[in-house]
């Protein structure tokens, strides 16, 4: 086959708009982590006096954090129907109104009610996102920056988290959802740009309007029956159709990813991350480090954030499977050590002056060594295990178990720290990252350098094999 110009030119010559387009998309995703690390730095500043919520207590703080992952199963839900109906891009937009309008209620809340619905507000949008953007982002990605576009995921929910400590460091809470208002603003406005996905046009059978988005996202040099032709073969398995039957449910192909999609969110909301993101500053406060709270929040979102973009860099080099487990087993230990240090600190009363760095240093390869397998991995291989016409309901399913366990984990934070004190807590969620690394050794297949097709395959030969059997 002759070489087109696009085979002589570097992939990032010609891919630009692709990824100009996965950024915009994953705006929504930095918004995404503002809203759970919100708590973390809005918590001292509505306590303080002269604040509106100053008699805040402890239970209403907790309803503060917990309540967007509540409402985000109904996100997940009608994004996951949205998405297969309107588009990836249509719902995304759908979803900024709300968000908008949520940050705006927290701005502004007059009482505790306004506060909770506006967090309610912002977590629907956070849900509709989390099945939308994924699945909008694998299908315009190629398979040589796939990993590296679809754990941008992750990069960018650290960048939300990093954006929202440090501004809390400096601003009340009020102005930090302001902020939060304006970047929302500011990602809806990018999307308009943005082409819908090719894979769902066709799917659709809106063939004219797929051609004009492969040249959007591939230039206009591009070869449309050569996209037209991957796309199919990427997102189609057998027969493509345009809605998924409970029938479908039962088979193995099908019920494995799903299985495997749900392990993946398990593991990584049972290490604790969110929950001890969104209590950092008074973690460390609890911890008698050394190192002031606020400014050790900060450190640690920076380093979330770096870690992630390595771990974005290297899930294409080094592959999901070893990079998960690797996270998994570094992750223990930070906990672990915390846990350790928790417990020397109330029985052997440690120097805070001398041993006051532990908890910093423990917290810090805990949130990196999650940032790297732990945090990317279950949002990139879930669209990567099933087909398109079931993508977005096999995202919407892993999406409201997430969020499940995301308020479990949130809203209990507080009473297990009270029962089984701060290293007791660490222990428990040490001891679910090491079953993780368990889960990944002998469950998680790896899918690197596959295409879509061959990932996808591999899940029906199994089921194919069974039959057999």
């Amino acid at each position: 086959m002759p070489k087109t110009l696009q085979d002589t030119m570097p992939e990032s010559t010609y891919l630009w708009q692709t990824q100009f387009s996965a950024m915009a998309a994953l705006m929504n995703i930095v918004g995404l982590g503002m809203i759970s690390a919100f708590t973390a730095s809005a918590t001292m500043s509505m306590k303080s006096p002269g604040s509106r919520f100053s008699f805040i207590s402890s239970n209403q703080i907790t309803w503060v954090a917990s309540l967007p992952s509540i409402a985000a199963i109904f996100g997940n839900l009608l994004s996951g129907y949205l998405s297969l109906k309107i588009g990836r891009k249509a719902v995304m937009m759908c979803a900024s109104v709300p968000l908008v309008i949520g940050w705006l209620m927290i701005a502004y809340a007059p009482t505790i009610l306004w506060l909770y619905s506006g967090r309610l507000l912002s977590g629907f949008s956070s849900g509709m996102y989390s099945v939308a953007v994924p699945a909008y982002v694998i299908e315009i990605a190629t398979i040589r920056i796939r990993g590296f576009l679809c754990s941008c995921y992750q990069v960018s929910y650290t960048i939300g988290v990093l954006i929202a400590m440090l501004l809390g460091i400096s601003i009340t809470w009020s102005w930090l959802a302001i902020v939060g208002a304006f970047l929302s603003t500011s990602a809806a406005f990018f999307m308009y740009f943005i082409p819908e996905s090719p894979p769902w046009l066709i799917a659709n059978e809106k063939y004219s309007e797929a051609v004009e988005s492969f040249r959007a996202l591939k230039g206009g040099d591009a070869d449309i029956l050569l996209e037209s032709s991957n796309a199919n073969e990427q997102h189609f398995i057998e027969q493509p159709q345009s809605t998924v039957s409970f029938r479908e449910f039962k088979k193995p192909e099908l019920y494995k990813p799903i299985v495997l999609s749900i392990g993946l969110v398990f593991f990584q909301q049972f290490s604790g991350i969110n929950a001890l993101m969104a209590y950092t500053v008074e973690i460390f406060e609890h911890a008698e480090s050394s190192v002031d709270p606020s400014i050790a929040a900060g450190i640690v979102a920076g380093v979330q954030v770096l870690a992630t973009s390595v771990g974005s860099v290297l899930v294409d080099k080094n592959g999901r499977t070893k990079l998960y487990a690797i996270s998994g087993i570094f992750v223990s230990i930070g906990l672990i050590t915390l846990g350790i240090y928790g417990i020397l600190v109330k029985k052997l009363a440690l120097q805070t002056e001398t041993y006051g760095w532990i908890p910093l240093a423990s917290f810090i390869v805990f949130v990196a060594s999650f940032s790297l397998g732990y945090g990317p991995i279950p949002y990139l291989m879930t669209p990567e295990f099933v087909p398109l016409h079931c993508r977005s309901a096999v995202l919407a399913i892993s999406g409201v178990f997430s969020s499940l366990f995301l308020f479990f984990v949130t809203k209990t934070f507080d009473d297990f720290r009270y029962f089984l004190s701060d290293y007791g807590v660490y222990w428990v969620y040490g001891f679910f990252s090491v079953l993780g690394c368990l889960f990944c050794w002998f469950c998680l297949p790896e899918t690197k350098g596959k295409s879509l097709h061959e990932i996808q395959y591999s899940f029906q030969n199994y089921a194919n094999i069974n039959d057999a059997q």
